[in-house]
């Protein structure tokens, strides 16, 4: 079994949510990226998600 970057595990997911209509910013993706690279901490992330809901 070949080994998935977390690159194509990205890309991967995001076309699948794409083809259920679903689209992505690129701050959201960029958000994503961070938190699987250990860049920023889990709580982090849902709190950029949650202060990303309020705004809109």
């Amino acid at each position: 079994m070949q080994k998935v970057t977390t690159e194509q595990a990205i890309k991967n997911q995001i076309a699948s949510a794409e083809m259920e209509g679903f689209r992505f910013s690129t701050e959201e993706v960029e958000n994503v990226r961070k938190c699987l690279e250990g860049k920023i901490t889990y709580q982090q992330f849902v709190d950029r998600v949650l202060k990303n809901c309020k705004r809109v």
